[in-house]
This record gives C-alpha cells, structure tokens and sequence, in this order.
C-alpha cells in the first residue's frame, strides 16, 4: 500500500460520533486518501479510543489505512511536559493499540522534542516495538536538525518522517533557505536548514496546519495580512478550475514529488477533497515563486 499524499488529520473530532467518523473514513478511502494521524494526546486519548470504536465495529477498515499516531507529550494536571524515555514510548504505544483496537501501528512519531531525550534509549524502545511487530516505521514531529542527527547517528532504525508545519501562512522552514547571508530577520537560522537536510536523508516532510497563519491563527484564506496571496490563490484558482485550498497544497507537493504530505485537519469532507484536489496540479515555478512573494515573503 503506498501511502497518499494527503493525509487526513484527525485531531478534531470532539464533534464527530464513532458513525460519522466511519462516514468520514469511508469517504477519504474513495477519494485517494489512505493515510491517517492521530495522537496519544488529542482529546486526551479519546480520539484514538473513538477510532478503535469504529475499529470495532468494520474490523476491515484496518488493511485498508495507514495508520499514524504520536507519543510524548504529558499532561499531568496543570503540568505539561515531554517525555521520551524507554519506558514511556514502549507503555504509549501499547496504551494505543489498546485505545484503537488494532495489533499494529503503521508509523510512530514522536510529537516534541525532549531536552532529556537520550538516543540510547529511543533505540532500545524502537527495537523492541518493531521486534514485537508493534510498529512498522518510526519518526518525529517539529524536532530540530541536529537532534534528528542525535538520533540518526545513535539508532540502528532509520527516522523516516518528520512532521512540521508549513504553508503559505507559516513559511519559517524555507524562508531561511532564501535569505541566506542577507542582512535581515529572514537570514537568520532558526532550522539549521532542516529542510535540506531531511532531502539528502530522504525523510518525509508531513505539513501540518497547512492553511493556517503562524500558531493557529486563523486561515490564510480569511486574514487581513494574507489578502495579497489569497488574492492569487482566487486568480490559479480559476485558471485550473480548483479551489484556494487546492493551489495552497499544490504550493506545498509542488516542493518534492517523492517525500512530501500535506495533513488536511478538516472533518468536512467538502473541504477534504479540495486538499485532494491539489495533487492534481502541478504549479509553474513561475506560480510558486509568487505566492511564496505575496504571502509576504522577501526574495532578494
């Protein structure tokens, strides 16, 4: 099974019944989409026991998904914390796989980086899992260049994926790459060019929060400070007779044929399928560069 493009989040489903859920799989399953993210943490662990119900009920959904899930994050009362010892990842993962009701995970990522973070120990959890066939591939979500060397250079098991955000809305990632000794805030280096670095390894960059600006600030589509690119995502709309979303994840897929996806957080599958759409177009160089610019990015 080769996973798709786009990935279907599944963070916000406070809203969604074990049925519609179902709907909603059933759907991204008929147009494409056979990649699904998940964590230990969304919704306190009910959005992975909301999935296992759906599990339950239409067992031979499972061969047909790829499923993705994150551990590391702990909140503890008023405390919020990282963890990334052995012991946590072997007991998140198998708390999972309780939760959701299945025998295996596809992919584990571990959500943040902890500063306590010791690759010996990451190396041991990740080899017993996959000895036990618990998990089939490993990753790490919004980790840092040279912490996912700590971990290439100490583990024998590859780091395959790395999940960051990135869109029009948050371009930190690749903005760096441009301003390269320019005397601005742009130039400096706040990724150690972690984007070419996972190139050269040929580590997967999963986008989240694709149409989001910054932090969770509302949608590019609707912001006053994003009015020029939302403007010409409207123009490339009408020329390829698609939706804004789709000519924001073009923007995106148009970075690496092979290793690139972009998570869609919508449950609406009217919304789902303009991500869809967006594998479908390929954007001239001269269209990315533009709405790299109007999205308020310097290019020297």
């Amino acid at each position: 099974m080769n996973p798709s493009k786009i990935i279907q989040g599944l963070m916000r489903l406070d809203n969604l019944s074990a049925d519609n859920l179902y709907n909603l799989i059933t759907f991204d399953l008929s147009n494409g989409i056979n990649y699904f993210d998940i964590s230990d943490i969304y919704m306190n662990g009910e959005a992975e026991i909301k999935l296992g119900q759906v599990f339950k009920k239409h067992p031979d959904l499972r061969e047909k998904m790829y499923i993705q899930t994150k551990c590391g994050i702990v909140k503890d009362g008023d405390a919020t914390y990282y963890d990334l010892s052995y012991e946590h990842i072997v007991n998140s993962v198998e708390n999972s796989l309780k939760r959701m009701n299945i025998d295996y995970i596809d992919a584990l990522l571990l959500h943040r980086p902890d500063i306590f973070l010791n690759a010996g120990e990451v190396a041991q959890a990740f080899a017993f899992l996959s000895q036990q066939g618990k998990v089939k591939k490993f990753g790490v979500s919004n980790f840092p260049h040279e912490m996912m060397k700590y971990l290439y250079d100490n583990t024998n098991i590859p780091i395959d994926i790395n999940q960051l955000q990135l869109g029009l809305g948050h371009m930190n990632l690749i903005r760096e790459v441009f301003n390269v000794n320019m005397d601005n805030n742009d130039g400096v280096e706040h990724t150690g060019e972690l984007f070419f670095y996972m190139k050269r390894y040929g580590i997967t960059l999963q986008c989240w929060s694709p149409y989001q600006v910054g932090f969770f600030g509302g949608s590019i589509f609707n912001n006053d400070s994003m009015k020029e690119v939302s403007l010409y995502c409207d123009e490339l709309a009408n020329k390829y007779k698609v939706s804004k979303c789709a000519i924001a994840t073009a923007f995106l897929l148009k970075l690496d044929d092979e290793h690139i996806q972009v998570i869609t957080g919508s449950t609406n599958p009217e919304h789902v399928k303009e991500s869809v759409d967006g594998t479908k177009i390929n954007l001239t160089k001269a269209e990315w560069y533009t709405l790299y610019k109007k999205a308020g990015n310097f290019l020297p």
